[in-house]
């Protein structure tokens, strides 16, 4: 299950940048490396929630900077929605 959500993760951030062959690492910087800003933030976070059935509270996007912080949330919420 892990590696799915890691390649869901990191697919949804390829698209995102429109870059199919992106490079990313688990320390890859959201906003520095990816270019990510508070808008494409939350739209990925809106678009995590749709496809993984989960909730991310607004106060949780302060601390995804990092594609490890998201892989992290995403996995910290599938494992309260299956509990």
């Amino acid at each position: 299950m892990e590696q799915l959500v890691r390649h869901q993760v990191e697919r949804m951030l390829r698209k995102k940048r429109h870059i199919p062959t992106l490079k990313l690492t688990p320390r890859t910087r959201l906003q520095e490396d990816i270019g990510l800003d508070s808008f494409d933030l939350v739209e990925l976070v809106m678009n995590m929630e749709h496809r993984f059935h989960i909730e991310i509270p607004d106060p949780e996007l302060e601390n995804l900077r990092t594609v490890q912080d998201v892989l992290n949330c995403v996995d910290s919420h599938l494992s309260v929605s299956v509990a």
